[in-house]
């Protein structure tokens, strides 16, 4: 399980404790918990006349999905993303409900019928994403401030060591953060960045991307940590890495930095 996952309550548990207006719109559906992603929120698909997310998380410490809604308002304007119907902050738990997207996600193994055009289609998704201006993007995820949401990650023993890949089993936390702080890349090349950018948070219908979920840390960022996490999440899906370069060529790299795409994957170590 990874680190910033709660433990799971029932719906039938949950339900009296929802803010009035919440239970309004939500009222005579079904909930199913949705325990595909990483998410540090608890998420149900509620369905009913609609098909609707809700994600329930407490605010530390985490930080809640205040930011998260916010995002997803935000890129909306410009692409793809779920609608926010409902959120509010009560006793000091974020409930989101959004409206939920056509299509499937990209790790599903519906694509992989075709992996080298899964390969570019991400690719093409992530370039739509990067070249969006970021001058008009309030979300800061700079590398400096992502080492320092870490830091404080690590001081609060927050991290899962069994998650870690296994090239670092056996490292503390603490250790990996002072290689992040060392070899910190000189040179930031500044996009809006999904934060995230693995197979389970991309969504396509029909092979065309019908939307970006899970944009928590949705912000202006290196490039370089959405094609880190994109590249190692494609490899993992397919089994293995040979599509990458398809990937790296549809969004337009032609010299990859691979010291980059190791730095951004230590990064994720710790988040």
């Amino acid at each position: 399980m990874n680190s910033k996952q709660q433990a799971v309550n029932t719906p039938e548990m949950l339900l009296n404790t929802l803010p009035l207006e919440l239970k309004r719109l939500i009222a005579n559906t079904n909930w199913q918990a949705d325990t595909l992603g990483e998410s540090a929120a608890q998420t149900f698909l509620v369905q009913g006349k609609e098909a609707f997310y809700l994600k329930i998380s407490a605010i530390e410490p985490w930080g809640g999905l205040q930011t998260e809604a916010n995002a997803l308002v935000w890129l909306g304007q410009y692409l793809p993303a779920p609608e926010v119907i409902y959120f509010e902050r009560s006793n000091a738990t974020d409930y989101l409900l959004i409206r939920a997207l056509p299509g499937l996600p990209a790790s599903d193994g519906y694509w992989r019928s075709d992996p080298k055009r899964l390969a570019h289609v991400l690719g093409e998704s992530l370039q739509l994403l990067h070249a969006l201006d970021p001058q008009t993007c309030p979300f800061d995820q700079r590398t400096d401030t992502k080492i320092e949401e870490v830091a404080n990650y690590v001081r609060l023993g927050l991290i899962d060591t069994d998650d870690f890949d296994d090239e670092n089993m056996g490292q503390h936390p603490s250790q990996i953060l002072e290689r992040l702080i060392a070899e910190k890349p000189v040179n930031d090349d500044w996009v809006v960045t999904h934060g995230d950018f693995c197979l389970p948070n991309i969504l396509f219908d029909n092979w065309n991307l019908s939307g970006f979920i899970d944009l928590g840390t949705l912000g202006v960022g290196d490039r370089y940590q959405d094609l880190a996490l994109c590249a190692r999440s494609l490899a993992d899906n397919l089994g293995t890495d040979q599509y990458n370069t398809h990937f790296f060529a549809s969004y337009g790299l032609n010299t990859v930095n691979d010291e980059k795409l190791r730095y951004f994957r230590l990064l994720d170590e710790l988040r």
